[in-house]
């Protein structure tokens, strides 16, 4: 087995990243900004099998890490091609200068925690995948603050990424957004900007919700998936109510699309939220957990 860096030009780096990271478009990650895809993307290869596993890199300097997406192919020993992946990838990493690594698994996924806990990383934050089948939801507002709802216009990246900024300021995980992130953002997500919605007052944007449209269906049931991918309420117009009315409207949305589940990501240690998402019906599906390392 040999790793070697990834070669923009080279169509077969395009499938097999596509491959073991099932859903992902390579043109698109080749287009993130920050992102140096013959520096911050590493394959295992091996003779007779092709590309077998992957590191990608992607460095979020605002907040001085880079996380690093793993994957291997499941016919494949785990242990030694991912140790073998990670070695050059955190070399990678201290060279842009990044001060930690982190690296988020499936809560399930007990051998790659092992073979992360034998490189030195250790386990730092808990996220739960929520979902809720939106012929079950119960979408009707009430006692609704005042304010109104909007859509972002073209060429108004820049209002996204303010109102994203001063949302999730000193998050853990969050890196500070540009409008060249944003705008990038928006065309992987396949979103037109009419698709975020906003509350607005005297003129300020308040809050927003970004729902998308998840590609592919559940495993189990076929059922079409929507997202609810980001959710922010400025921390001055929290606790009346902005979250849960925005949050609704963006379900609807997605109601209106086809969509029959709707999923959402949120920080175990985000009480406020996860009620939130528990009081409209989610259930938690699935953990996440995030493992960390600090470079030396």
């Amino acid at each position: 087995m040999t790793v070697r860096n990834c070669n923009q030009s080279d169509q077969r780096d395009a499938e097999a990243y596509e491959r073991l990271k099932d859903g992902a478009v390579f043109a698109q990650l080749v287009c993130r900004p920050g992102y140096c895809v013959d520096k911050d993307l590493f394959l295992a290869e091996m003779e007779d099998a092709g590309v077998v596993g992957l590191v990608n890199i992607l460095p979020e300097l605002g907040i001085g890490r880079a996380v690093l997406e793993c994957a291997v192919d499941r016919k494949y020993s785990l242990a030694p091609i991912l140790r073998e992946l990670v070695h050059p990838a955190l070399e990678r990493v201290r060279e842009l200068g990044a001060r930690r690594a982190h690296v988020s698994l499936n809560a399930t996924n007990a051998k790659e925690a092992e073979v992360l806990s034998n490189l030195g990383f250790k386990r730092v934050r808990q996220y739960h995948e929520l979902k809720l089948e939106l012929a079950q939801a119960n979408l009707e507002g009430s006692d609704e603050p005042g304010g109104s709802l909007s859509r972002l216009g073209d060429g108004e990246e820049a209002r996204l990424a303010e109102i994203e900024n001063c949302c999730f300021e000193n998050t853990w995980g969050f890196n500070p957004n540009t409008v060249e992130y944003v705008a990038w953002e928006l065309k992987a997500k396949g979103n037109c900007p009419e698709d975020i919605i906003l509350s607005e007052e005297s003129g300020e944007v308040v809050g927003y919700c970004w729902p998308v449209v998840d590609r592919g269906r559940e495993p189990a049931t076929s059922k079409s998936k929507g997202r609810i991918y980001m959710l922010g309420v400025r921390p001055t117009h929290r606790g009346r109510g902005l979250g849960r009315r925005l949050l609704l409207a963006g379900m609807r949305q997605l109601k209106e699309k086809g969509l029959e589940t709707v999923e959402i990501t949120v920080d175990s240690q985000n009480v406020a939220a996860v009620g939130l998402y528990r009081s409209l019906g989610f259930e938690v599906v699935e953990d996440t957990l995030w493992y960390e390392k600090i470079i030396d």
